[in-house]
């Protein structure tokens, strides 16, 4: 006997004799492999007192297409639960082949509604017989498609007529769209809104011809979510069908008032690799004539093939530079930006007039937040940009003012493109100090003007007092002024600053004056106490303003250091790559996090060389780094050398924090998808690892099972299939990665499945299902 006719029979005998969650177990597993020859056992099944067995041995005849049909129709007709009901309804479905007139005539029963004598669901608030309608009407609608004939039009017609619940209606319409759609056609002429739409989704899940027609003929239509329906449906049926004839209906739609059907005829257009098709020969006309709020919507779809643009074209397009509409002006911005190399020498003055539009209108402060963002971001698209732009971005990140998606968008705009200007502001910002010069030039001072000097019975200065102030008068614009505490606040923070610097200052002596109040008030008579009482409430309530006040202007903003490591995260040079690591010296825990983050972004993309030089950074802050930035320097591991990679990343696997052991190992899980290790680090890793599957946190558990099945299957296969059938998470990834020793697997299952009384067994036998369905 094989290991798995085994597991099928300690399966089968769980059937028969377990209790109520063996029984479902049992049940669930067998649904889950299909297995046919347990068939009797299932059917014992369907009387069982508790209607969760009863729900899942139905589940699971209805998987094989197997049963007693008499004891199905018995569960379906007379069990008290409503879900048992619906599952014998199924099993019965899928024996039609077998007896077809007894299905039909079963399910007949149950769409054409409650019988007199059938009393189910009155009693709550939930009538069960319209679930079992509905799903009826769906069985035999599932009938007639598989057997591809119009077998019950006439009982879903009659059924129209007794005024459904919506969602049965749109089950009867669904049922006859694809044999009857006359019938649904004069629906539509007199049906309101609402039915309208059932209707159009009706037709939307039919491929037929007379279907797509309709559906274009509702392209036409004034109710823009059944403009909607219909793209929809013609991108998902269209496929398979000539879309000549629907083409220019669905391009029409791009000119639509409605902006959600302008992206939905975008998208459409996109599924049917039409898009391509939109020459800009055949769109201008659309643009010359489309509303203003059509607009941006065709000229993204210009932009797309902008390199065939006319000259005619760019002149009609160029004066809407300037129009009011803020997001023509985009749209129009976007479409210049990304012309070709050849282009922008052809049209140098209107790439040069788009570049100084995207400049202005990122000036704009009553343009909305987002819309300045999205310019931004556009200006990272003009070549050469750097001369120009660069004096613009600098004053908006140096204005306090400037909010953080401002400021990030215009990092990301300078590191795109840098010029030695730029490069050096960005190299001051990230490395401060650093990024100066290493050797200062010192200017000599002559003897003879320092004997001069001496000769006005002044003190000798020396020679370091000399070379001091050589070096104060060449670099002291360097260093800010003392501000002194004269001048006046200019912000709600700078006073909030200067309040506090005040009161450190205050003598002893000097008491507010709400603490000379409140000893007014203690001195006074009792009969003034509720006096009293509201006056040191106002106080305290004042204070607690105060600090509301304090807090709210204290709000902690993103420093521009930090958005421009994000910034050069998103770079494509390895210049970028250099500088981040360079920053590495030095840097603030919460900067760490954020180069870690960059670099790991960057080695996602690019395998430049000098990212391996963070790999020491890594090592460092694994050890010595705070949890967060652990956890960034394990995710940057995951692109770096395995060789290299995989001592570091073992040491964070026995990190005292669940967070950065989990980072770690699914750095170490991630490696191990494309590359394999060494034979000699093989078993010192596998054995650190196996400590793993008795962590306290799940996740890790379930990381050192991938890790471990990897490594070597055939020797941890025992401890792993433990940890599978104790632990939930582990359990439900575990029967993929026994696959490659799947006899094995079942022997130790089969083994133990009968001994184990606790928790183990469900999850045994769920795993023995699954390792079985591989086989099925």
């Amino acid at each position: 006997m094989t290991q798995t006719n085994a597991a099928i029979n300690e399966l089968s005998k769980l059937l028969e004799t377990g209790d109520e969650a063996q029984r479902c177990y049992s049940a669930r597993a067998i649904s889950a492999a299909k297995i046919t020859t347990v068939t009797p056992a299932l059917n014992a099944c369907l009387y069982h007192q508790d209607p969760d067995v009863v729900i899942d041995a139905a589940t699971a005849l209805a998987t094989v297409c197997a049963g007693d049909l008499d004891s199905l129709q018995d569960v379906a007709i007379n069990h008290p639960d409503s879900d048992a009901r619906l599952a014998a309804l199924s099993a019965i479905t899928k024996q039609y082949n077998n007896e077809p007139q007894r299905v039909v005539d079963t399910l007949t029963r149950f769409a054409t509604g409650r019988t007199e004598k059938d009393d189910l669901g009155l009693s709550g608030d939930w009538d069960d017989w319209w679930d079992l309608q509905l799903t009826a009407v769906q069985l035999l609608s599932s009938i007639q498609t598989t057997q591809n004939s119009d077998l019950f039009g006439s009982l879903f017609i009659e059924l129209l007529t007794q005024d459904p619940e919506p969602e049965l209606e749109l089950a009867l319409y669904r049922a006859l769209v694809d044999f009857q759609p006359q019938i649904l056609l004069q629906h539509w002429t007199t049906a309101r809104k609402m039915k309208q739409r059932r209707l159009a989704r009706a037709f939307a899940s039919s491929a037929t011809t007379a279907a797509l027609d309709h559906m274009a003929a509702c392209l036409k239509c004034d109710d823009s979510e059944i403009k909607k329906i219909a793209l929809k449906a013609l991108a998902t049926h269209g496929q398979g069908q000539n879309v000549q004839a629907y083409l220019a209906d669905i391009i029409a739609c791009l000119s639509d008032s409605e902006p959600s059907v302008q992206e939905a005829a975008t998208s459409t257009l996109n599924q049917l690799n039409q898009l391509a098709t939109l020459q800009p020969t055949r769109l201008m006309p659309f643009i010359k004539q489309a509303p203003d709020s059509s607009l941006p919507s065709l000229i993204n779809l210009l932009s797309r093939q902008n390199d065939k643009l006319t000259t005619a074209d760019i002149d009609w397009l160029q004066p809407l530079l300037t129009h009011s509409d803020n997001n023509i002006k985009i749209a129009i911005i976007n479409c210049f930006s990304t012309l070709t190399e050849a282009q922008i020498i052809d049209y140098s003055d209107v790439y040069l007039t788009a570049l100084n539009s995207c400049l202005t209108a990122i000036q704009d402060r009553y343009l909305p937040l987002y819309q300045r963002a999205q310019l931004l971001r556009q200006l990272s698209q003009f070549k050469q940009h750097a001369d120009l732009s660069f004096p613009v971005l600098k004053a908006l990140l140096e204005n306090d003012e400037t909010d953080v998606a401002l400021r990030q968008s215009a990092l990301e705009a300078i590191t795109s493109e840098t010029n030695d200007d730029s490069l050096k502001w960005l190299k001051q910002l990230l490395l401060g100090l650093a990024s100066q010069e290493d050797t200062i030039a010192i200017t000599q001072v002559d003897d003879v003007d320092v004997s001069a000097e001496n000769s006005d019975n002044k003190p000798e200065k020396t020679a370091g007092r000399i070379k001091l102030e050589a070096l104060l008068a060449k670099h002291g614009d360097k260093f800010p002024e003392d501000q002194g505490f004269d001048n006046a606040p200019v912000s709600t923070l700078a006073a909030i600053q200067q309040s506090n610097i005040e009161a450190t200052l205050i003598s002893a002596d000097d008491k507010p004056d709400d603490q000379t109040l409140l000893e007014m008030i203690d001195g006074l008579d009792d009969e003034f106490t509720d006096y009293s009482n509201i006056v040191r409430d106002h106080l305290d309530t004042g204070e607690n303003l105060a600090l509301n006040r304090k807090k709210i202007a204290r709000l902690p903003q993103t420093d521009s250091k930090l958005l421009a490591i994000r910034a050069l995260g998103h770079s494509k040079t390895e210049s970028a790559a250099g500088l981040l690591i360079e920053a590495m010296l030095g840097a603030t825990p919460k900067e760490q996090h954020e180069l870690f983050q960059a670099l790991t972004n960057i080695a996602k993309h690019h395998d430049y060389k000098v990212l391996r030089n963070g790999i020491g950074a890594a090592g460092y802050t694994l050890h010595y780094g705070d949890p967060l930035c652990k956890q960034s320097a394990a995710q940057f591991l995951t692109h770096m050398p395995l060789n290299k990679a995989l001592p570091i990343l073992l040491v964070g696997a026995d990190d005292e924090n669940e967070h950065v052991r989990v980072c770690c190992l699914t750095a170490l899980k991630d490696q191990l998808e494309s590359k394999r290790l060494l034979q000699r680090h093989q078993q010192q890793t596998g054995d650190i690892i196996a400590k793993k599957i008795h962590d306290p946190a799940g996740g890790v558990r379930k990381l050192a099972l991938q890790i471990l099945a990897k490594i070597d299957l055939s020797k941890y296969l025992p401890v792993l299939i433990e940890l599978a059938v104790s632990d939930q998470e582990s359990n439900v990834i575990a029967a993929p990665l026994f696959f490659a020793k799947q006899q094995q697997a079942l022997a130790i299952l089969t083994d133990n499945i009968a001994t184990y009384s606790d928790h183990r067994q469900p999850l045994s036998i769920q795993l023995a299902g699954h390792l079985l369905a591989f086989t099925a």
